[in-house]
């Protein structure tokens, strides 16, 4: 497919649509609007969320991680319920269903990041075979299925649980699956992120844009759905970005990133692995 902006046939033709959001509100802030209209098309998307679960109650918090939720504004006992409960609100607003796999968030898996910078650096060698992990805590079919599309994030700002998330994405990929990959907002919005991402990966995987999704008539309930988030929204758009964090702030600042390419109407972008790659490494 070229880049052309999808029609609602080749964004609606599967019947399946799984999305893995390496936190609780990464699908919101960059898929929410193709999450809505495939609801509104009559399908149910799923969301799942990679790296939900609950801390080890056998291991301390690290001072990272408490200094995190110290900034969320929530105790260590009401971050994942907290979490959890944003999540059923937004998936509720988005028309998703949504669910938790059985992972831990990086800050949860003992002492490998301890920082910012380790955050957003190359993931551990340690977990090197956690790709594999999240593609089977999926529990597909297996054989790849015609009629299921499964979205993953690009790694957009280096987060190591989404690069981790990235990396199951095309293992899905080379097995024959349908995998679309979503550019991860807010880390897109930094200027140059995304293209330093893209030539990143594709030094080893070539990607090709294959759709523009129109997102205008789904956008408030995109917005919605991210405000439903008010124990992220300062660390997401004024930590990370430098953006404001009211409706107004938030849709200025994903509208202008959103309306790139759009030919002035905003969109979400997706990428796939090039035909041509796949085929070589099969």
């Amino acid at each position: 497919m070229s880049s052309a902006t999808a029609s609602t046939s080749s964004l609606t033709r599967p019947s399946r649509h799984l999305f893995l959001s390496p936190h609780y509100d990464d699908i919101p802030l960059s898929a929410g609007a193709t999450v809505r209209l495939l609801s509104n098309h009559g399908h149910a998307p799923e969301s799942l969320v990679v790296f939900g679960s609950e801390p080890d109650p056998a291991l301390p918090l690290t001072p990272f991680a408490r200094q995190l939720h110290a900034a969320w504004g929530l105790t260590a006992e009401a971050v994942i319920a907290s979490r959890r409960a944003e999540e059923h609100t937004a998936s509720a607003i988005l028309g998703a269903q949504s669910g938790v796999l059985p992972f831990r968030d990086a800050i949860y898996r003992g002492e490998l990041y301890l920082s910012d910078d380790e955050l957003f650096d190359v993931p551990s060698e340690t977990e090197a075979l956690l790709p594999g992990e999240i593609v089977a805590s999926l529990r597909l079919a297996p054989s790849p299925e015609p009629a299921a599309r499964i979205y993953a994030p690009l790694g957009i700002g280096r987060h190591v649980d989404h690069q981790l998330v990235f990396r199951a994405g095309t293992e899905l990929a080379s097995r024959g699956w349908d995998v679309w990959f979503y550019e991860d907002i807010p880390y897109a919005l930094k200027p140059g992120a995304p293209e330093s991402r893209l030539d990143e990966i594709t030094t080893s995987t070539p990607l090709e844009q294959v759709a523009r999704v129109p997102a205008a008539t789904a956008w408030e309930a995109k917005l919605d759905a991210i405000l439903s988030y008010p124990s992220q929204l300062e660390t997401v758009f004024r930590n990370y970005v430098g953006v404001g964090t009211t409706h107004e702030e938030i849709s200025d600042a994903l509208r202008t990133y959103a309306r790139g390419d759009g030919e002035g109407e905003p969109v979400e972008r997706f990428w796939r692995i090039s035909d041509a790659s796949i085929k070589e490494g099969s």
